[in-house]
């Protein structure tokens, strides 16, 4: 991780404690859901053949997402809060490399990591939420535009939701986690190309562009599984 130490030992300790509880919890549980993901040519390019690309998504199903990709150690960009502090470890203990940063703090050298491990074939994949850390829900910003842009690589929305959930009424991002057993569906959205230069209204065409394309993914894919928000 690359977050400033500036916790004392025994908030360390608790980071680890609930976090290998937690996590490993977790784990066990998300093993239980019966998961599928379309459409096949784009799982088969990037998920198979791992042909590189950035990953985003809504806050609302990060852990799910963290868990799912953590197997293909994907460099992916959390905040710099206590919040992410759990995620950061969270991450690492599913098998991916936690960047610290976001929109609000820390994001620019976060990008210039993330830009540089990709480059160097580190990693094959970056990912984030688009709309975190703290929202608004469902709102992108343009943190994953500027690194698809910089790095050439497509930007693959990315959207799961399920039939059985377990739904925090009172997070800002509506945080969901599959109930055991669940059966998962998984979107990959269509990919997303940027130029190497984009000017300022390109940049806001297609922050809007990739918000349309996650909620229009989240409202199909609610609606396929029977789930219904709570707002």
């Amino acid at each position: 991780m690359n977050a400033p130490n500036t916790y004392s030992r025994w908030q360390r300790f608790q980071f680890w404690l609930v976090t290998n509880l937690a996590g490993r919890c977790l784990r066990l549980l998300f093993r239980t859901c019966r998961v599928t993901i379309h459409p096949q040519d784009r799982v088969e390019r990037h998920l198979v053949r791992r042909e590189p690309a950035i990953g985003v998504t809504w806050h609302r199903g990060a852990v799910f997402f963290l868990y799912y990709l953590g197997p293909y150690r994907p460099a992916i960009m959390v905040s710099r809060s206590k919040d992410g502090e759990f995620l950061a470890r969270f991450l690492e203990l599913m098998g991916a490399v936690p960047v610290r940063g976001s929109s609000s703090k820390g994001g620019r050298e976060a990008l210039r990591q993330m830009v540089e491990m990709i480059r160097e074939g580190r990693v094959d994949f970056g990912a984030t939420v688009a709309d975190g850390p703290r929202g608004p829900r469902y709102q992108a910003k343009s943190g994953m535009i500027l690194l698809a842009s910089l790095t050439g690589l497509p930007l693959l929305p990315i959207m799961w939701s399920a039939d059985r959930v377990w739904t925090f009424k009172k997070a800002w991002d509506r945080t969901m986690i599959p109930k055991p057993f669940a059966k998962v569906r998984m979107e990959v959205g269509r990919e997303l190309h940027y130029p190497k230069v984009m000017h300022k209204e390109e940049l806001e065409a297609a922050r809007q562009e990739l918000e349309r394309e996650l909620n229009r993914l989240r409202v199909d894919l609610d609606q396929r599984c029977g789930y219904q928000p709570p707002d």
